[in-house]
């Protein structure tokens, strides 16, 4: 019963955010001409690790994840715009254990890795200097993120020469006492690339989170996710 309640907590303070935000968009866009599009790309996901974690285990791995969602830029003068986003997202780490053994005078690995995948619903609110006034433009941004934990995964691999999927189940958030409501920043720059049909851009963007995630029993060390990015994305100008 707590746990739902807990939920509906969660879903109403992500759904308040939201809210905020498409009044934000909606706001600047009825005063400024703005870009609208999509971006995209891959990302490394992990998590921050401390000496007592380390000491655990020390083969926390990054997983391969994506990025996917809509933008919008808003220009405020002086080279400098307001670039709203809505995305999912996949985040989280695996963990590695392994060992060896001897097979007709050959070493043969065998351990086991634990994949946790968790997917997002994040808005990175960032604000965004352009270098130059030409077809192309060099650009850093930064800004707050808002995220909240739609579901998450656990994958199991055995490896004794070849991969063996051990297990593949559904984790439950709320039983876990998973944090769905998470906190970060964004930092970041790219260049941008004025075509007659609209604006291309490239970035890299690192990506921080400052809430606790998830607290791992025994050792009492809490997680936080970071992730590094690259993105492509394609806007056209509306409004104005």
């Amino acid at each position: 019963m707590n746990s739902i309640i807990k939920e509906e907590r969660d879903m109403k303070a992500s759904m308040k955010w939201m809210a905020l935000l498409a009044f934000a968009v909606f706001t600047l866009t009825a005063q400024a001409q703005v870009s609208i599009g999509l971006r995209g790309g891959y990302q490394v996901a992990n998590i921050n690790t401390t000496d007592g974690l380390n000491a655990l285990t020390p083969d926390f791995k990054a997983i391969d994840g994506f990025s996917i969602g809509a933008v919008a830029e808003v220009p405020l003068g002086y080279g400098f715009h307001f670039q709203p986003e809505l995305a999912y997202t996949r985040k989280g780490f695996s963990v590695q254990e392994s060992t060896a053994l001897e097979l007709f005078n050959l070493p043969i690995p065998v351990g086991v890795e634990a994949i946790s995948r968790f997917d997002y619903l994040e808005a990175p609110l960032l604000m965004k200097y352009k270098f130059g006034d030409g077809r192309v433009n060099a650009y850093v941004a930064a800004g707050p993120t808002f995220g909240y934990a739609l579901d998450g995964q656990l994958i199991t691999r055995a490896n004794a020469l070849l991969d063996i999927k051990l297990l593949d189940t559904d984790i439950d958030l709320d039983a876990i006492n998973y944090e769905r409501f998470e906190v970060g920043a964004a930092l970041g720059g790219g260049v941008s690339f004025y075509t007659p049909f609209g604006q291309l851009f490239i970035d890299a963007r690192y990506n921080h989170g400052f809430t606790q995630v998830y607290d791992i029993p025994v050792v009492d060390e809490k997680v936080k996710n970071k992730s590094f990015g690259i993105n492509v994305g394609f806007m056209v100008p509306i409004g104005g």
